[in-house]
């Protein structure tokens, strides 16, 4: 039985809850809150656009009316700082319109034309912050597959120093550029690289190259890491993966079948995609029909059959971390637990928020879990290696 380490902080529990009218609107954005440490979001923007929506609205046309009207606002403060030649408060603006922008479009149809809009304009915006960040990000394109996934690399200086790298995978319906809000500052400021790449089923290469999810996520995984053995500023010895989400799947079902990977975390376990994301939070279903390529209920859950660890979870031989939420209603704890029980490494840590950090990938606890993700994978890639 793996040991586990309990992060339980039930009195702690609080929430910042700007629409508490709907569950899903609240969760969300808390998502997009728990990004305000990291530059992701502004408190007050925030505030200010659910303000405008209201405490008692429910109507999606004028939530993307809003979260839009302040992501162009936004962009628009960026340019008027950059013509000024004020470099800092422009690239912080673009990344935070980015944000706003991925907001807007959430609950969106798949095939909404707006939903291009937003994804389109937003991450025109963070590449153009990422024009302004002196080189520290830099836009990649990793080849598979006769095409390229587009994505990014985040490293602490431009010294071309060979560090260790953690890929960091993300969910059902995040960007590689809401990525850069999760890992793009803590692990540079521990000396690693951090990248994150469109993978099948997301960003850009779901909705323009038609490159949908797939079970066996080692394959376009090894495309990533063939890439990154190619830069010198990569150590290929102290490679780690990281999965939010639904990359609690895709993670840990690259590492059992990628020698490379040094280590890997499941922020949010899963079991099986089907049961415990799927089946268990139906207002997913349309996006998770979308990125698996399937017309409707019925293929989808053919399809997403095959997203398990059943018979994976015990080829794991390498460090593990699981991290989950007892309050998480979008992916099951039971899935969580399973994949726990399952594994047979010895280098096991799980944590088990209760209370704060409790929420799906810990929004209400966000800067706690980050600088703890952070931290682990500094320690393992670390140990035991020569000068480390």
């Amino acid at each position: 039985m793996p040991q586990s380490s309990v992060a339980a902080n039930r009195d702690a529990l609080s929430t910042i809850e700007l629409f508490p009218q709907d569950e899903d609107w609240s969760l969300q954005t808390m998502r997009l809150l728990a990004q305000v440490a990291v530059g992701g979001s502004d408190l007050f923007e925030c505030a200010r656009t659910a303000a405008r929506i209201g405490r008692t609205s429910t109507d999606g046309e004028l939530w993307q009316k809003e979260w839009s009207r302040t992501a162009q606002e936004v962009a628009a403060a960026a340019e008027a700082a950059l013509a000024e030649g004020n470099i800092t408060t422009a690239r912080r603006a673009f990344m935070r319109s980015c944000g706003y922008w991925r907001h807007s479009e959430f609950f969106l149809n798949s095939d909404d034309p707006r939903r291009e809009l937003a994804y389109t304009t937003g991450t025109a915006n963070f590449q153009r912050a990422v024009e302004l960040s002196d080189g520290l990000i830099e836009r990649i394109k990793v080849p598979f597959e006769g095409i390229t996934m587009d994505g990014y690399i985040v490293r602490p200086d431009n010294s071309g120093k060979r560090r260790p790298t953690v890929l960091f995978l993300g969910g059902a319906d995040s960007w590689a550029e809401e990525l850069y809000f999760m890992g793009g500052t803590e692990f540079p400021s521990r000396d690693m690289n951090v990248v994150m790449v469109d993978t099948p089923g997301r960003g850009s290469s779901l909705r323009f190259k038609k490159l949908f999810s797939r079970p066996d996520y080692e394959v376009p995984v090894a495309a990533v890491l063939d890439f990154l053995e190619q830069r010198d500023d990569v150590d290929a010895d102290r490679i780690g993966v990281a999965g939010v989400s639904f990359g609690g799947y895709y993670a840990p079902r690259a590492a059992a079948f990628e020698p490379r990977i040094k280590a890997v975390a499941a922020w949010c376990g899963t079991w099986s995609i089907l049961t415990d994301f799927y089946e268990f939070y139906p207002p997913l279903q349309q996006q998770l029909q979308w990125l698996s390529g399937s017309k409707d209920d019925a293929e989808a859950r053919e399809k997403l059959a095959a997203f398990t660890l059943d018979g994976v979870a015990e080829k794991l031989s390498i460090p593990v971390y699981v991290m989950h939420g007892t309050d998480d209603i979008i992916m099951d704890i039971a899935g969580a637990r399973r994949f726990i029980d399952a594994l047979t490494t010895k280098d096991v840590t799980v944590d088990i928020y209760d209370g704060a950090g409790s929420l799906h990938c810990s929004y209400d606890y966000f800067s706690v879990a980050t600088a703890r993700l952070a931290d682990w994978f500094l320690h393992k890639l670390d140990a035991g290696h020569p000068g480390a």
